[in-house]
């Protein structure tokens, strides 16, 4: 009997060490700022506008969120719960009502890699657990019209339902990943079935090398259009090549994409919406830089696209952007920033050139 206790002891010692206990951390961002923006959409009728205003997630988006992995032997099991807030007023920032509309995954790593399943941002963008264009701008897809960097590029930046992805592990700094999603979004179509030519279907792929000072990154993205939501419209697609080098006194980041038939390219000035085009075709390119000073960073970056209405070429859109910034962190979980900018675009069927102008400043705090 005592032989028999001591080994039952001893057998729940191997078990607790060959699986560790499952860990859940809650975590958070706040962006709070002030902002001055004057817009002018060039337009007859609508007046320009300058407003003085209180901003929610002017340079990151406003955040809170769960995440958890559990050791259950030759693979861990994850998860990311993630909800996206306004600081401002305290309502969801989610515009179709998600409870966890920034991220919501389980996945699955090993040796060979991690699988994902669920809601999450496309590896052909900056944000979420895969996004893999961190690395290919110095400003992050936030600071208004101005500064973000998907104003240079015709890519969506955007996250997906129903989605499937697979990254590798990292082999000598090289990393690769690809996703698909079964219907893009759930939530504004609620009755094509998944999978189907009756709802809209993503898939994205992307590559990145990081040694040293440098880093690499070749990400693309293909959209399945159904003909509910874009009849006519054939699949779009986009590519975007970029990375950075670090040469001490600045870091230097560059990028250029080319896209066809996007239906989502950014409209800050509705130029493309009142030209009635269902999507945009061009190239577009990025320089920018973060030089450290003072104890934080100056920002620097000028963006330029060149697009043009898939179904009539005579139809373009012009569009180019310049900001500074910079931060300073007062710890690992506190920063402030200031940031300013101006991004003008042309539409010459429509006679008209839009442009607006951004200057605020801020404090983030992260938990």
């Amino acid at each position: 009997m005592k032989k028999s206790l001591i080994a039952a002891a001893l057998l729940g010692t191997f078990a607790a060490s060959a699986f560790a206990a499952p860990s859940v951390t809650l975590y958070g961002r706040l962006d709070t700022s002030l902002a001055y923006t004057h817009l002018d959409k060039d337009k007859a009728g609508v007046d320009s506008t300058d407003t003085v205003s209180m901003e929610s997630g002017f340079s990151t988006g406003n955040r809170w969120g769960l995440k958890g992995t559990e050791d259950i032997g030759n693979a861990k099991v994850g998860f990311v719960l993630e909800s996206g807030f306004n600081s401002d007023d305290g309502v969801s920032s989610d515009k179709e009502s998600r409870l966890f509309g920034r991220e919501a995954q389980v996945n699955v790593s090993g040796a060979y890699g991690t699988l994902y399943a669920g809601r999450f941002a496309s590896i052909a963008s900056e944000s979420g657990s895969i996004g893999y264009l961190t690395d290919v701008s110095a400003f992050p897809n936030g600071f208004g019209v101005v500064g973000t960097q998907k104003g240079s590029t015709g890519s969506a930046y955007a996250r997906y339902d129903n989605a499937l992805a697979y990254q590798t592990p990292t082999f000598g700094g090289l990393q690769a990943a690809a996703m698909y999603s079964f219907k893009a979004n759930s939530q504004t179509d609620k009755t094509s079935r998944e999978n189907s030519s009756f709802a809209d279907r993503y898939a994205a792929a992307g590559l990145r090398y990081k040694a040293g000072k440098a880093a690499v990154v070749l990400a693309g993205d293909y959209t399945l259009y159904s003909n509910s939501t874009h009849a006519g419209l054939d699949n779009g697609y986009s590519v975007i090549l970029g990375g950075n080098y670090d040469f001490g006194v600045a870091k230097v980041f560059a990028k250029a994409t080319y896209f066809d038939n996007q239906a989502s390219a950014l409209d800050s000035f509705d130029l493309i919406k009142d030209s009635n085009a269902a999507g945009v075709e061009g190239w577009g390119v990025e320089l920018s830089t973060a030089v450290p000073a003072f104890g934080g960073a100056f920002l620097g970056t000028v963006g330029y696209r060149d697009a043009k209405d898939v179904d009539n070429s005579s139809n373009k859109f012009k569009r180019w952007n310049a900001a500074v910034g910079y931060s300073y962190a007062f710890s690992k979980r506190t920063s402030v920033y200031a940031a300013a900018g101006y991004a003008q675009e042309k539409a010459n069927n429509l006679d008209r050139k839009a442009n607006a102008a951004q200057a605020g400043f801020g404090l983030v705090h992260k938990f």
